[in-house]
């Protein structure tokens, strides 16, 4: 008998689980969907290096996440290294190059990078 109540007791868990999952959403999150995003991302500097740069780092960062960094030159070395390992395809001869190019432009005295600038594009009616 004990049996047969505790699974009396989970098949009412069960079923009342279920009538709560289905159940539809509140009206008004329905009535008001989320805002579309439009997306300004900034691009690496002009330099000798910049297509490296674009093709050896943007595939797995945006430019933004680059352009932020205020990094020494071990530190730009050691990046370099560090994203080799991981895959990103350097020719070994142009590693220092392109730690050069990273310095130049995102060094420790780097204070020109804004911030991404996310908007809704159409106005949401209220």
């Amino acid at each position: 008998m004990r049996f047969l109540r505790s699974v009396a007791a989970a098949l009412g868990v069960v079923i009342g689980g279920a009538l709560l999952l289905g159940q539809a959403a509140p009206e008004a999150a329905r009535e008001t969907p989320a805002p579309l995003l439009g997306t300004e991302l900034g691009e690496l500097p002009a330099g000798a290096m910049k297509p490296l740069a674009d093709q050896a780092c943007l595939h797995c960062h945006s430019a933004d996440m680059i352009r932020q960094q205020r990094l020494t030159e071990k530190q730009w070395t050691a990046e370099v290294a560090k994203m080799v390992g991981w895959g990103a395809v350097v020719p070994e001869d142009q590693r220092a190059a392109l730690a050069a190019y990273l310095l130049e432009h995102f060094g420790p005295d780097n204070d020109r990078f804004k911030p991404v600038a996310a908007r809704p594009v159409a106005a949401t009616p209220r």
